[in-house]
């Protein structure tokens, strides 16, 4: 597997998910965004929608909640995709674990849609990608347009 980064702000950061060493061969894509506040229960979708008690579940609140969102093209409960979703989780594991005073819940997206844009021609279409993953989530989270001019630099 390998996380092709498209994208980093201050608080966003944006992987297209390669497998097989094939750019074409795309697995997914991984959106992580620092809401810089603690998390709420609807931060949780999986909770939020359940019946949990929600004074039961405050004790996992943190000092910070961290949006970590997976993006994907096929069931990943088939047997053949829990090991390459593994690897996703291994990735975002890395990422996040030094933060002792933060949370995060991976929320899982199927979609159809791929991102398609010609390197180094078309940076515009990854902030495009970007806002339509955003919109699919349903979360407020703001995605800067992307230029050719901002990817000089490590952050746009």
């Amino acid at each position: 597997m390998i996380f092709q980064r498209l994208l980093k702000t201050r608080d966003t950061e944006f992987y297209r998910v390669i497998q097989n060493g094939n750019i074409d061969d795309v697995f997914g894509y991984l959106l992580i965004h620092d809401k810089r506040e603690p998390a709420e229960i609807d931060d949780f979708k999986v909770f939020a929608k359940s019946n949990i008690n929600k004074e039961a579940f405050s004790v996992n609140i943190k000092k910070n909640h961290t949006y970590t969102m997976f993006f994907h093209f096929t069931d990943l409960e088939e047997e053949q995709e829990i090991p390459k979703f593994t690897k996703v989780i291994r990735f975002i594991e890395g990422l996040l674990s030094f933060q002792p005073e933060m949370s995060h819940y991976v929320d899982n997206y199927l979609i159809n849609e791929k991102l398609v844009f010609e390197y180094p021609a078309e940076f515009e279409k990854i902030g495009e990608f970007a806002r339509y993953l955003v919109e699919v989530s349903g979360r407020k989270i703001a995605i800067p347009d992307t230029t050719r001019e901002k990817y000089i630099y490590l952050t746009q």
